[in-house]
């Protein structure tokens, strides 16, 4: 299965790459997910790459590959549409199918996501958002209803971005609620070093943290 995942991987990168406007690869001690909880705990790269993100369509990528082997372990490449582009913003989004996310069993998970997003800024350097995922599986019995609220902060290099957060889930026996905090430092335009942590508050104990480099392009 590794063999057959790793022929994959020249094509997904060549594939999904050929329509960014703007992309990123990140080096990371874990992994990266929108379900915090969710964060893998074992080293990847993070592939990150979008369409011009001033217009109301958008496609977005986001590809996780662990060191151990170059083996993807998550697949997401999402069609966003802003409903509202003023001040306010209000998104929504879906995934395509083909998502997917490998588990360390090699065991292949297959869903179907959909999204709403909104934003606002207070001012030049603080912003308020809100995000909901309602993920469900497609070769799994998966039911995800995930509700999170942003706040973020810019201080010179320094972008801090806590986030406060509730998961429904069926895959846990009870919901989850908890916090997570990101700092990322501005290196250089095209480098930035990216910290996560995240602490759950509610429900299953879990405590996570990722330390990475990421590179824009």
């Amino acid at each position: 299965m590794k063999r057959g995942f790793n022929c994959l991987l020249l094509f997904y990168l060549i594939s999904s790459y050929s329509f960014s406007q703007t992309g990123s690869i990140e080096i990371n001690t874990g992994g990266f997910s929108f379900i915090p909880i969710f964060t893998s705990d074992k080293p990847h790269l993070i592939f990150r790459g979008s369409t011009n993100d001033n217009n109301r369509f958008s496609l977005n990528l986001l590809s996780l590959i662990m060191l151990d082997g170059l083996t993807p372990s998550n697949y997401m490449l999402t069609a966003r549409y802003k409903i509202f582009d003023k001040k306010f913003k209000f998104i929504l989004g879906a995934e395509f199918p083909g998502g997917y996310r490998v588990l360390e069993n090699e065991e292949y998970r297959s869903r179907n996501v959909y999204e709403i997003r909104s934003s606002y800024p207070i001012n030049s350097r603080i912003k308020l958002s809100f995000l909901y995922m309602h993920g469900v599986g497609r070769n799994f019995d998966m039911t995800n209803n995930f509700y999170s609220f942003y706040f973020q902060k810019i201080f010179k290099k320094i972008i801090s971005t806590t986030q406060f957060y509730q998961l429904y889930t069926n895959l846990l026996d009870e919901p989850s609620t908890g916090i997570a905090q990101k700092f990322s430092l501005e290196l250089s335009k095209k480098m930035k070093l990216n910290l996560f942590v995240n602490k759950s508050i509610i429900g299953k104990d879990i405590f996570n943290r990722t330390l990475g480099i990421e590179f824009s392009f």
